[in-house]
This record gives C-alpha cells, structure tokens and sequence, in this order.
C-alpha cells in the first residue's frame, strides 16, 4: 500500500466519521458522544469510525429513525 492509498482511506474514514456525528446530532446526542466518534485507517488501508460505546437512549434513537424511515 501507498502512502497514498493509506491517506484516501483516512479521508474515507474522515468523512464516514462525520456523517455519523451529523446523524448523532440529529437525535440530540450528546456533545462528548459526538465528539467521541474517531476516523482513522488500518495498516492494511481499510477506513474505520471507531463509535465506542453510546448511551442506550441514543441508540434507540437512532433505531426509531432507522425503523420509521424518515427524515428530519
């Protein structure tokens, strides 16, 4: 692998990092659960967002979006 290959994956993962903080916004998660969500590339290139664990309330939150299907 690239130097390269290994920086577009840490963009890859950059990004899928902050679309999941948008979406924990979305149900008003709170600031030191967004802020705990990570990016980075393993040493084999593969993007990762690392989440950690997340307070019940928002994961069932973020369930009832999933399930309804809906938009904000």
């Amino acid at each position: 692998m690239t130097m390269q290959e290994w920086r577009d994956s840490n963009a890859t993962a950059d990004s899928a990092a902050d679309a999941f903080r948008d979406v924990l916004r979305l149900v008003e998660a709170p600031d030191r659960t967004v802020n705990s969500v990570r990016s980075g590339a393993s040493h084999k290139g593969e993007a990762l967002v690392y989440v950690g664990h997340l307070p019940a309330q928002v994961v069932e939150r973020l369930a009832e979006r999933v399930r309804r299907g809906t938009r904000p």
